[in-house]
């Protein structure tokens, strides 16, 4: 059995800890497009993002394992529904991290962080110059409850925060969470004071927050992506900040990544922006390549694959 790694994400060794791991197996490692589409020709297993070209290619494929969680940059997703074959991906590593990056963003937004770090860089003791926010008693709302939205709801109750998620199939049954349809999505956005986009990019969710539902945050809420860019109408969230219709932006996912320079986001004293890095640990990379390991076995024994994805909804 052949099996394509089509990218270095978990690290240029993993190569040979797969072929120890399974020595009957052939391991190869294809990085540019044309070396994948190669490769693919007589595999069995591709690992990675595979374009519709390189699925093309791969004939003889019988399972695509995405090494990351969203399944939205994979471009080969309409044939491989098509083909009727499986397709899994990594997630569950990437939840931990997530929700802690998630909270950065909100308590560097309630209490000046940016300010706070440009008054060290200046050598300024500035008291009189902070209005700091409280957490606690406010309204998180997450647009998302999945198994991201899942673990940031955790902290921000250990905050003393309200929290409403939104969800398609709404669970009234997860301890100190409202839990509302996502026919409720505009009464979200006018509870909130951090509202959280957690949920994956597809059809439905693509440009889901445009400017009228930017216009129904309060004018003192902070709007947060930690999913994935192409969900929120940016330009419509650039111009919101920009005019004080909202208070704040924290974004760690955008569309096109990264932001124009000099652009709003870059620049505004209440934007943060991180390199969609918010899942970055040594402990999410080993927990995804623990997946890829569990899930070869499996395959190889005939048994049911972990993380399986509908590639018709998206997750």
């Amino acid at each position: 059995m052949k099996v394509v790694l089509g990218s270095d994400h978990l690290g240029a060794e993993f190569l040979e800890r797969l072929r120890d791991t399974f020595p009957g197996t052939e391991f190869t490692l294809a990085l540019s497009h044309d070396d994948m589409v190669r490769e693919a020709a007589d595999a069995e297993v591709f690992l990675g993002w595979p374009t519709q070209e390189v699925f093309r290619a791969g004939s003889g494929l019988k399972w695509v394992h995405c090494i990351g969680t969203g399944v939205d940059n994979v471009g080969a997703l309409g044939d491989i529904a098509a083909a009727g074959i499986p397709i899994t991906n990594a997630r569950g590593p990437h939840t931990e991290p997530m929700a802690d990056h998630t909270m950065l963003f909100v308590l560097s937004l309630a209490h000046n962080a940016k300010k706070m770090l440009d008054d060290q860089s200046r050598g300024e003791w500035d008291t009189n110059g902070y209005d700091h926010i409280e957490v606690s008693g406010s309204v998180m709302g997450l647009y998302g409850f999945g198994m991201i939205g899942r673990a940031i709801a955790r902290r921000a109750l250990g905050f003393g925060m309200e929290v409403i998620a939104l969800d398609p199939g709404p669970d009234d049954e997860v301890p100190g969470v409202h839990v509302w349809g996502v026919d409720r999505l505009d009464d979200l956005f006018r509870a909130a004071d951090w509202l959280v986009v957690a949920c994956p990019l597809t059809s439905e969710t693509r440009m889901s927050v445009d400017a009228r539902r930017i216009g129904l945050l309060k004018p003192t809420a902070s709007l947060i992506v930690i999913s994935r860019g192409g969900i929120v109408d940016e330009a419509a969230l650039g111009e919101a900040l920009t005019a004080g219709r909202i208070a704040g932006v924290a974004l760690d996912a955008t569309d096109p990544e990264p932001p124009a320079a000099g652009g709003t986001f870059w620049t505004h004293p209440n934007a943060l922006i991180s390199s969609h890095s918010s899942a970055l640990t040594p402990e999410m990379y080993e927990g995804r390549r623990q997946i890829v390991i569990e899930n070869l076995r499996r395959y190889m024994e005939g048994g049911e694959l972990i993380n399986r994805v509908d590639p018709v909804k998206g997750y």
